[in-house]
């Protein structure tokens, strides 16, 4: 018996939520999930069982469906435990799976659901099979791992899944924000892309945007949809809010804290001539709500304010953004707390109210100067590590040929050892004679046969060969019967050398019985 859309009674309703890019606002992608009981959104978990497999297989047809339509890439991501992902065969079927449904490898991502601390070596080589193959991985956002990025260096990830719960309460958490943007940084240097789940408020969008995120999905920007209700969203083309596009970070990013309307009127139109990029807010909790969702420079507050001190906000905010430069501007002071926060950097000056505005002016200004100099010795510390690794890289790929020459050198050695003594060995007589005329070899049976004239090597072959012989070498190449001794040999000459590069002559002999 099957259900109205033709799928077997039993067989799960797969699901599809949309992925958008956040440098361009396209969709990017589709997460496969499947409606079940307890939970309509739960993830597809792939393994070697069939009805996972037909799932699958059924997701990918329709993903390469899209692709067609719509006449540009879309990937396809689904959830797969290690364990089963590394069985013996599974990377076989998938490759049978993904030719059966015309899929790219590429075009599919495999989310690795794991809470491993370490990948043994059969399990690491079943990745990397699947891996050569051209399918993506990343790390799981219900993964322990997806908040460990150097622990994923082991492993031939792509990208990483980073759930939206670490950055749901700012005000609470403010440390979240400054993790979260540390994850995504390192994520980013080792190459990995960051797709931010789970994603259904717009302040928690915007945090992930401005951290970095690369992807972002959720309900907030698009819900769990069947095939059908996907198709037509494609269709309609949709793209991110423009508010949460990755751009270049704003430059002299000035962000004014003050429960007075008034002051921060003021403040504006004082410090608007400057050019700064002024953000402003009410209290401190609205201000790490800013904090959270945009790249600020410079930081000015009030003290005395409802819920949270400025000395509050700003240690808080220093948790978030350290790398800003934080000013308290208030009429109203405990000394103590300002001295302790100066002391432990959570603030860089402490101005008083009613304020010079020259004085207040200048003193942002070499605030901004500050944060400038802060933010280039950043930049070329980066630089500098980047260097080191990259020389460090060239390092390591240096020693790895220099071993593989002293290798191939040494086979070499050994092999022209075993070649001379072979030579040597011979029965034959044999002579090499370089461009020059010199006798540069002779094994055994020639110095035998030429015993008058011992050692052969670095005599001129005029003052030992016959004459016959001798013309022999002066041409390069041929043969003639001749007698040296008592003996009869025929006789032969090879050029030694290639692309006109002489190398000299061999001489070999070969006795033949008398006439």
């Amino acid at each position: 018996m099957n259900t109205p859309d033709n799928r077997p009674a039993t067989a799960p309703l797969l699901l599809y939520q949309a992925r958008f890019d956040c440098h361009g606002g396209e969709l990017a992608g589709v997460q496969a999930l499947v409606e079940g009981p307890h939970r309509p959104d739960a993830q597809l978990l792939v393994s070697g069982s069939a009805a996972e497999l037909d799932a699958l297989r059924a997701a990918c047809q329709q993903v390469a469906a899209w692709q067609g339509s719509a006449g540009r890439p879309l990937g396809l991501t689904v959830a797969a435990r290690l364990d089963p992902l590394c069985e013996p065969g599974f990377a076989q079927a998938l490759g049978t799976l993904l030719l059966e449904t015309r899929l790219e490898p590429h075009s599919l991502e495999i989310s690795i659901v794991t809470s491993r601390d370490e990948v043994p070596d059969d399990m690491l080589a079943a990745l990397l099979q699947l891996h050569r193959l051209g399918i993506r991985f990343a790390i799981c956002a219900t993964s322990p791992a997806s908040t460990r990025v150097a622990w994923t260096a082991q492993l031939p990830v792509d990208g990483i899944e980073v759930p939206a719960r670490l950055v749901e309460n700012v005000a609470a958490a403010p440390e979240g924000v400054a993790i979260v943007r540390a994850l995504l940084t390192r994520a980013h240097r080792m190459g990995r892309q960051v797709c931010a789940t789970d994603i259904a408020t717009t302040q928690a969008a915007a945090v992930m945007a401005a951290a970095g995120a690369d992807m972002l999905q959720g309900p907030l920007t698009a819900a769990p949809l069947p095939a059908a209700g996907f198709t037509t969203l494609l269709a309609g083309k949709p793209r991110l809010d423009a508010a949460l596009l990755r751009g270049p970070a704003t430059e002299r990013t000035l962000l004014l804290v003050d429960d007075e309307d008034n002051i921060l009127s003021a403040l504006r139109r004082l410090l608007r001539r400057d050019g700064y990029t002024i953000l402003t807010a009410s209290d401190g909790k609205q201000g790490l709500e800013v904090l959270a969702a945009n790249q600020v420079d410079v930081i000015v507050s009030d003290q005395r304010m409802p819920g949270m001190t400025g000395v509050e906000f700003l240690r808080k905010a220093k948790d978030m953004c350290p790398d800003s430069v934080r000013l308290v501007l208030s009429g109203y002071t405990d000394l103590q707390s300002v001295t302790d926060a100066i002391n432990e950097g959570a603030i860089y000056k402490f101005l008083t109210k009613p304020w010079d505005d020259a004085m207040l002016r200048a003193n942002i200004e070499e605030a901004f100067r500050r944060k400038a100099l802060s933010d280039e010795n950043q930049r070329l510390a980066s630089q500098l590590q980047h260097a080191n690794q990259e020389l460090a890289r060239i390092n390591a790929r240096l020693e790895g040929l220099l071993a593989d020459q002293q290798h191939r050198l040494g086979v070499d050695e050994a092999a022209l050892t075993l070649a001379q003594e072979a030579l040597a060995a011979m029965p034959l007589p044999l002579l090499g004679i370089d461009p020059d005329g010199m006798i540069a070899f002779a094994n055994r049976a020639a110095e035998n046969l030429f015993a008058n004239h011992t050692p052969l090597m670095g005599l001129n072959a005029d003052e030992v060969l016959p004459p016959p012989l001798a013309a022999l070498v002066g041409a390069g190449q041929g043969h003639c019967d001749t007698r040296c001794g008592s003996a009869h040999f025929h006789v032969e000459a090879r050029a030694l050398g290639s692309n006109g590069h002489p190398r000299g002559t061999l001489l070999s002999f070969t006795c033949r019985p008398p006439a």
